[in-house]
């Protein structure tokens, strides 16, 4: 079920995990103000009630930059400075690539699947 949309991404509720699906195809410094504001509105709502389990779908991302991958890492902190976890999923190879190029500055627990990311949970 469908709990809020934002004009980067929307949000699902499954279970007690949080699903957000991104439906830009760029994380970079193109939407870098719209996004981090919009993650940053999500994480405040995420975690009104407490710790939350979050699995973020990346399928539709096929960029991303340095500030596309601070934006997710300052998200995910958030989520888990409140006791939370995120799981990313789904990813293109140019992102993984990216992701592996930045080292150790951006970790991020991946799975393949959407499935594989809610059944860690």
């Amino acid at each position: 079920m469908t709990v809020a949309t934002a004009s980067s991404f929307y949000v699902e509720q499954v279970r007690n995990i949080t699903v957000v699906c991104f439906t830009v195809n760029a994380l970079d410094e193109q939407n870098y103000e719209t996004i981090s504001e919009e993650l940053l509105e999500l994480v405040s709502l995420v975690t009104a009630s407490g710790p939350s389990q979050v699995v973020v779908e990346l399928s539709a991302i096929q960029h991303i930059d340095e500030l596309g991958l601070a934006m997710l890492q300052a998200f995910n902190d958030s989520i888990e400075d409140s006791g939370g976890a995120v799981l990313l999923c789904r990813l293109h190879p140019a992102v993984a690539s990216a992701m592996s190029k930045a080292g150790p500055t951006c970790e991020f627990d991946i799975r393949t699947t959407r499935g594989d990311a809610m059944w860690s949970f």
